[in-house]
């Protein structure tokens, strides 16, 4: 009979999470935040994107994208959005009402850097009258990190 070692358990992989529980994940975190701006998230990222990349390192340039636009928010609604294309994923931050470009941009700088480790862009845009987005896109595939 062969006996299977007792493994600890921080040896036994965690299993990877999928972009829409990392988005809830931080969701949750500013959430205490958008409360008290009197805004709130919108997680609008379709289930079961795997991700392949470095998990910590992507939830710091999400975390950074998410922060900037809720500490700039007032009674409106944040929405987190995105889309594969290939092996690029491009997620979104949008807010529902015009922000400083300026002050966003300026706030954005280290989660700018953090996107270029791993090969990816960090964008700042107003597509609308009453509407500013942060994107990031980044190639999903193992060792970009």
């Amino acid at each position: 009979m062969r006996t299977i070692p007792n493994l600890p358990n921080d040896s036994v992989p965690a299993p990877r999470k999928t972009l829409d529980q990392l988005v809830s994940i931080l969701a949750a975190g500013a959430l205490p935040s958008a409360v008290r701006r009197k805004s709130f998230i919108v997680n609008d990222v379709p289930q079961a994107l795997p991700l392949a990349i470095d998990e910590n390192l992507l939830a710091s340039i999400l975390s950074g994208m998410l922060h900037t636009i809720v500490s700039n928010t007032g009674d409106s609604c944040v929405r987190v959005a995105a889309k594969k294309l290939g092996n690029i994923i491009l997620v979104q931050v949008r807010h529902s009402n015009r922000l400083n470009r300026y002050d966003i941009a300026r706030e954005l700088k280290e989660t700018q850097n953090l996107a270029r480790e791993i090969g990816g862009c960090v964008s700042l845009g107003n597509k609308k009258e009453n509407s500013t987005s942060i994107g990031f896109s980044f190639m999903n595939l193992p060792g970009t990190n």
